[in-house]
């Protein structure tokens, strides 16, 4: 490490240099906010006036991140804003903003403005650039690369360390190791030096296309895994087997299985995205990875396989859907957060007829942002006299010992209704034991799906690109 370097690994480590974070969202707000709480001068920038006013005044957007906390790293000067001047010669930069898909080819144009942010504002100085974004392999050093090191006499520092953070998770976030790329061994050691402040551990790979290529391994890993047990979801409705017992079953093997759970889809940014960023690149480079493509096809037949389950089960309890009243327990993408990005819920109520008497309850979510009428405690939901409860999201706030008491009928998708209640109460996977049995004691159920045109099989809907970028119009979504 020659001189020059070495300095600059030793401000960073030392606290010396101010913090540039561009995108103040689900990634780069706690990253700020961390960094604030290490001791460093960080300043932060993004392009929603209102997302800056509110952290201004002390207030959170974020879940898991109080207003107590960002009122204290402001007290402790941490600067966020919406003029991009306010990142002006910071020694190191760190890039948080969305990424997504866009007409079947990866969306960085975000990434490409954040870079050209940093290039107007970081001068000549010396300074590391760190990519926390989700992007495909390669494009840390495609796309920022030749952005922030445009007609610079001081090349930048560039390094990729993937964000990790997960909303309503049991680990704290300098809990959770960091990988840390580099494609030379100063900028590697720079990097680790400054995340080395905020986490218990740093794990350092030898370029960046190795750190992107595990962030985006780790999501297929799980979205591949859930498609499976999704896709034996129909095989279960046609045996005298439960999936979500075999599942449990399975787990017992000390070795050799991870379990994973069916549900109504796959939601938020990581799981049905940034797999496809491999399948992208895949084509890119003349190869192709077309198990993660079929993994993500059964993902998106979920939210319509469940309104076409829930069809047949009201239809043998003498119910038209359309003419139904339908209480929709969760809209996020997942349990105890507000965040409805891409949450297979949202899909389900855009497929359930717009004739039905739906009353959606989430207490995580703004129903005036989520635009779908919701109310937020189920109090305020007619459960006694609805057809049917359609649970989506176990929400830790939802209790389902007294919906199962009060609901006449319910759809768990979720396994999460408890074993003794006063409703009926199917569970995905099982529709077998309640329509097959008792209703259509003549037919198997291949016969009745065969009939009503929802074989597992098929595909069900046509669902949109999944993209994350919304008009740009936020600078950082996770």
């Amino acid at each position: 490490m020659n001189g020059v370097q070495e300095s600059l690994a030793t401000r960073l480590l030392r606290g010396e240099e101010p913090i540039g974070v561009i995108g103040l969202g689900y990634v780069g707000l706690p990253l700020a906010l961390a960094f604030t709480e290490a001791g460093y001068a960080v300043k932060g920038f993004d392009i929603d006036h209102h997302r800056v006013e509110r952290l201004q005044n002390k207030e959170s957007y974020v879940d898991d991140v109080s207003d107590e906390r960002v009122g204290e790293a402001i007290e402790h000067g941490f600067m966020p804003s919406a003029d991009p001047k306010i990142v002006s010669n910071c020694g190191a930069y760190i890039i948080a903003v969305p990424t997504g898909m866009n007409n079947g080819e990866p969306d960085m144009s975000a990434v490409e403005a954040a870079a050209e942010t940093i290039s107007e504002q970081a001068g000549d100085k010396e300074s590391l650039v760190v990519v926390s974004s989700t992007v495909y392999p390669g494009a840390t050093a495609e796309v920022v690369g030749p952005i922030v090191n445009d007609g610079r006499e001081t090349r930048m520092h560039l390094a990729m360390v993937p964000e990790r953070i997960n909303p309503g998770g049991e680990y704290e976030f300098e809990e959770i190791p960091l990988v840390v790329g580099a494609n030379n061994e100063s900028a590697r050691k720079a990097a680790t030096a400054l995340f080395d402040q905020l986490v218990t551990e740093t794990h350092p790979v030898n370029s960046t296309d190795t750190a992107e290529l595990t962030k985006t391994l780790e999501n297929a890993y799980r979205m591949i895994n859930i498609a499976l047990v999704n896709e034996l979801v129909t095989l279960t409705e046609g045996l005298d087997a439960d999936l979500w017992e075999a599942i449990d079953a399975a787990s017992t093997k000390p070795f050799g299985f991870q379990a994973f759970r069916p549900g109504p889809g796959v939601g938020g940014h990581c799981i049905p995205v940034d797999p496809q960023f491999l399948t992208w690149r895949a084509t890119d480079i003349g190869t192709d990875v077309s198990f993660i493509d079929d993994a993500h096809e059964v993902n998106e037949r979920m939210p319509a396989l469940v309104v076409n389950r829930l069809e047949l089960l009201l239809s043998a309890r003498g119910v038209d859907i359309a003419d139904s009243s339908i209480i929709v327990l969760g809209l996020a993408y997942k349990p105890n957060v507000g965040d409805t990005r891409n949450s297979p819920a949202l899909r389900v109520l855009e497929l359930l007829p717009e004739s039905a008497d739906v009353t959606p309850v989430d207490p995580h979510t703004d129903p005036v942002e989520s635009s779908s009428g919701s109310v937020r405690t189920i109090q305020e939901a007619n459960v006694e006299e609805a057809d049917v409860v359609l649970l989506l999201v176990d929400h830790d706030a939802f209790d389902l010992h007294d919906v199962g008491d009060r609901a006449k009928f319910v759809f768990d998708t979720r396994n999460a209704m408890p074993e003794e209640t006063n409703a009926d109460v199917v569970t995905l996977g099982e529709t077998s034991d309640f329509v097959f049995e008792q209703a259509f004691p003549e037919k198997t159920p291949a016969d009745l799906f065969e009939e009503e045109g929802l074989s597992g099989t098929a595909e069900l809907s046509q669902v949109d690109q999944i993209s994350d970028v919304d008009d740009n119009s936020e600078l950082e979504r996770r």
